[in-house]
């Protein structure tokens, strides 16, 4: 410790916490000692440091005196640390640690220790609403990064489970845990996402997603190379299968990496179903990702280009519906896909009573409004609508979705099929050449992995289930 007395240790952290109303401060003189304490209200249990610190000392004044520098046999504290300087006490106090200083005068010397102390304030754990499932665990990660650890802990009790603790942030300190299973996560994968996190600059962190932005240093970051989940079990999963986990104290989503494209159409639940009806429902979610990029962009170019695909029935019913349209075909999707991108928005923004009404009410009246004012036409509101719908089906790729659409509809309306071919040539080399933290993105398909394709489209638990997955 840099600071020789208790007048210098108290000058000092009263002036780095000056104006700061929830700073405590308690001092206890006996005949041949000082005792100084300070800890942040709100963030300290104060009955835990009434009990455990002060009135051990008050009720011992002759172990007191006779202090020597054993805290151990003086305070009844689970844990004590040694602060090496007085600038880490000052972290350590803004984390809910006590700060006991004994000062001998007539010895001229200075014994400071720490107690944890934390009181956190947080939800209790239940079923996160960003990931929901009908069968299996529903427990769902808190904004409190030991309580998360604690649950990942009830799934994986293994001594090779270890966490590696970091902080970043310039003023909010956040604290970082990177979770893994000695053994089973590429070490490589663990020390490129700690030298990243502790090479990266950023002055606040309130949320995972933050870490997921400062870390990826790519030129085009369509698509996501770090997964995102509020489900305990997924998590574990994770882990099992070779992942490194990331919890960002302050956020109920913890991030795995690396992440390939192959994960977007899993969920947990398929591994508690028949491998028959996973694998239909995986099929499902592929042709749902397929239909929300393409569906608008083929029916532009479908029917201003080759309507000869359609039946001729339907071709014409479609023409009789666009008789009287003021716009073009591409304008009318246009309009109405930012229509959608509105409505959706206002309801995940408003409460969630009044954000609900809204969309449901707002879709149907804007929607049949836009169809008797000649705005747009039925065939393109259901393609829209049908696009927009299966979106939801892989949220892993909503947002990336939604830019992908009005570029593919853009696309088809100026080259038409070709240039909705060089489209999707394009996204396959950029998918193809994503590397997500040494990983293939496109993996297992390029390159090919027969092992790994067991459990892609098709679900075969018995086989993956306990298997060490190539992360």
């Amino acid at each position: 410790m840099d600071k020789n007395s208790i007048q210098e240790l108290c000058g000092y952290i009263t002036q780095v916490f000056s104006k700061c109303d929830d700073f405590l401060e308690r001092r206890i003189n006996s005949e041949n000692s000082s005792v100084y304490i300070c800890y942040f209200k709100g963030i300290t249990q104060r009955d835990y440091i009434s009990e455990k610190i002060i009135k051990p000392m008050l009720e011992n004044l002759t172990a007191l005196d006779n202090f020597n520098g054993n805290f151990e046999t003086l305070l009844q504290c689970a844990t004590l640390k040694y602060p090496p300087d007085s600038s880490s006490v000052s972290e350590s106090l803004l984390r809910g640690e006590v700060l006991i200083a004994i000062e001998k005068p007539g010895e001229k010397k200075l014994y400071t220790v720490l107690a944890n102390a934390q009181f956190t304030i947080g939800r209790s754990i239940n079923e996160p609403t960003s990931d929901v499932t009908i069968k299996g665990p529903k427990a769902g990660f808190v904004e409190d990064a030991e309580t998360n650890v604690t649950e990942l802990r009830r799934y994986i009790r293994s001594t090779s489970f270890k966490f590696i603790s970091l902080n970043l942030g310039d003023v909010s300190g956040t604290k970082i845990l990177l979770g893994y299973i000695e053994g089973r996560a590429d070490q490589k994968v663990v020390d490129e996402l700690k030298n990243k996190i502790e090479s990266a600059s950023a002055t606040g962190i309130v949320d995972s997603g933050n870490i997921e932005m400062i870390t990826d240093t790519r030129k085009v970051p369509i698509f996501p190379i770090m997964g995102s989940s509020e489900k305990v079990d997924k998590v574990a999963s994770k882990l099992l299968s070779g992942r490194v986990a990331v919890i960002v104290d302050g956020s109920p989503f913890v991030l795995t990496a690396p992440y390939v494209f192959a994960e977007s159409i899993q969920s947990s639940e398929d591994y508690l179903r028949s491998p028959y009806y996973a694998t239909f429902i995986r099929t499902l979610r592929f042709l749902a990702l397929i239909t929300a990029l393409y569906l608008p962009a083929l029916l532009i170019t479908i029917i201003t280009s080759h309507n000869e695909l359609l039946p001729e029935v339907m071709v014409k019913t479609i023409e009789e519906m666009r008789a009287d349209m003021p716009f073009s075909l591409f304008w009318e999707v246009v309009i109405v896909l930012l229509i959608f991108e509105m409505l959706r928005e206002v309801g995940v923004r408003m409460p969630r009573a009044a954000g609900d009404a809204i969309g449901i009410v707002g879709s149907l009246i804007l929607g049949d409004a836009a169809v008797q004012a000649g705005i747009a036409s039925p065939v393109v509101i259901i393609a829209v609508a049908m696009a927009a719908v299966c979106a939801f089906i892989v949220p892993t790729y909503m947002y990336s979705t939604v830019i992908l659409r009005f570029v593919f509809s853009f696309i088809a309306n100026t080259l038409g099929f070709y240039g909705l071919i060089l489209a999707t040539l394009m996204v396959l080399y950029i998918m193809s050449t994503t590397n997500s933290y040494g990983s293939s993105y496109m993996s297992p398909i390029a390159p090919f992995d027969k092992a790994g394709m067991e459990d892609f489209i098709y679900a075969e638990p018995r086989k993956t289930l306990g298997r060490k997955e190539k992360p």
